[in-house]
């Protein structure tokens, strides 16, 4: 396979991973506790609820599909971002920061569930105040695997800043998500829609570079 097609499927399955990565999420949410504040009633009933327990067992294999499409993702972006800096150590950053993010956002996920999933134990009884408990752990595990999301941008923004291959508006915005991933916990649901929409641009941008014709060799010639 050539490296024109190896990058147009890397992008493809950039694109591919934030749908996953999204659907997985709201699968695994109607079984998780998000908000402690709800009654003891309405937690057990979420956890104890058999079609929510079964939403919860797809959606951590279609978030697992979706990290796993992510790092195809990454390697693509990091042999870009190697042509682009010569070389530059930085882009070997990238790869790591996709774990880092895909295995926090897959632990606290779990976490989340992980009431739900035992429920289906006749042995386990749920208890509101342990969904409580590892339901916030699992949020605060996976919005801190943004760490991992604001090294990827910022790493790819800067090698792209040095080469010129931005806009000026575009590493500025870039920046900003980085920010507002570090930020985690502290805004919500922002950074994590702010990551998405930076990756789906970030996706387009590889296919992109991945259909523009590469330029043939000069060839020289020797004088006699």
């Amino acid at each position: 396979m050539d490296e024109s097609r190896a990058l147009q499927r890397a992008g493809q399955a950039g694109a591919a991973s934030v749908v996953l990565l999204v659907a997985g999420v709201a699968l695994c949410a109607s079984a998780g506790v998000d908000d402690p504040s709800l009654s003891d009633a309405a937690i057990v009933d979420r956890v104890d609820d058999g079609v929510r327990q079964t939403a919860a067992g797809i959606g951590l294999v279609v978030l697992a599909a979706g990290i796993a499409l992510l790092l195809w993702f990454t390697v693509g972006l990091r042999r870009v971002l190697d042509r682009l800096s010569g070389g530059d150590p930085l882009a070997h950053a990238i790869v790591p920061a996709a774990v880092l993010f895909g295995g926090l956002m897959i632990t606290g996920v779990s976490l989340d569930v992980s009431s739900a999933v035992a429920a289906l134990s006749d042995e386990f009884t749920p208890d509101p105040d342990t969904a409580r408990v590892l339901g916030m752990a699992g949020a605060v595990v996976a919005l801190t695997g943004l760490t991992g999301g604001a090294v990827l941008v910022a790493a790819t923004t800067r090698i792209a800043q040095q080469a010129r291959a931005l806009p000026t508006w575009a590493v500025w915005v870039s920046y900003a998500v980085a920010v507002l991933c570090l930020t985690g916990f502290w805004s919500g649901g922002m950074a994590s829609v702010a990551f998405a929409l930076w990756l789906i641009g970030a996706a387009v941008a590889l296919l992109r570079t991945a259909r523009r014709p590469t330029s043939a060799p000069t060839a020289t010639t020797s004088s006699p």
